[in-house]
């Protein structure tokens, strides 16, 4: 563990040299260190859970890669079409799509029906269009509500889209969040939508958050930025999902 939280991050062969252990032992004690909760197993590895993989701020996100956010936002309306019913979940991503599509709605004269578990997108759209918070307990760190109530309301509603974001991303397999909260309700929107978008912009493909919930092939289409690298666009278009990047 001294090892893990010095290198923040240590790969199997690593750790098999470093304590001389076999592999089946080496991925034993990952195991191990990721149900109690200190580690996140990757792939080939284990990265240690550190504040910012725990930790999840709304303020903070509206400071951080506002362009891109923005440009990532007007190339996903293009996925929009009259008459589709969405769900929105809460960040900051989403919220610059949501600023976008009031502009967008607007120029092409389409009716879209919002769904959202956020606040912050229920203020800024619902001067320009129907939109209904679904609702539950209130987080103040992510302006949005969470818990039984919303999931059970979630669980009732059917979207044709749902465009949701993420605090990271496994080796281009699998989308993370900082809490079970936020994957369950996710969890649940999706699987209740014809589609799934995630709008994500290329930093989050290098880092990676405590809770999985979005596997890379359960998504119609991740919308990012000219960041992402060949690599990892290689192996996310393997899975059957579409790369759509922003202008």
């Amino acid at each position: 563990m001294t090892s893990l939280s010095r290198e923040q991050k240590l790969s199997l062969s690593d750790t098999m040299k470093l304590l001389g252990v076999s592999e089946s032992t080496a991925r034993r004690m990952f195991a191990r260190l990721e149900e109690n909760g200190y580690a996140v197993r990757t792939h080939g590895g284990i990265q240690c859970v550190n504040q910012t993989m725990m930790l999840y701020s709304f303020e903070q996100g509206t400071k951080t890669n506002i362009a891109k956010k923005a440009a990532i936002g007007r190339k996903a309306c293009s996925l929009l079409r009259d008459g589709d019913v969405i769900f929105c979940d809460s960040g900051t991503t989403i919220q610059c799509f949501c600023n976008e599509m009031i502009f967008y709605i607007r120029d092409k004269k389409i009716n879209i029906k919002v769904y959202t578990n956020s606040l912050a997108n229920l203020e800024l759209l619902s001067p320009h269009m129907k939109v209904t918070l679904i609702g539950g307990e209130y987080r103040t760190n992510r302006k949005d509500f969470f818990g039984y109530i919303g999931e059970q309301a979630l669980g009732g509603l059917y979207f044709d889209k749902t465009f949701i974001g993420a605090d990271g991303c496994v080796d281009a397999q699998c989308f993370t969040t900082t809490d079970f909260e936020t994957a369950r309700l996710d969890e649940i929107a999706m699987k209740n939508s014809e589609s799934t978008i995630m709008l994500v912009d290329s930093s989050k493909f290098s880092v990676f958050s405590h809770v999985s919930f979005a596997p890379v092939k359960s998504l119609y289409a991740i919308v990012t930025d000219h960041g992402i690298t060949k690599e990892t666009q290689s192996k996310i278009e393997k899975e059957g999902c579409r790369i759509i990047l922003s202008d």
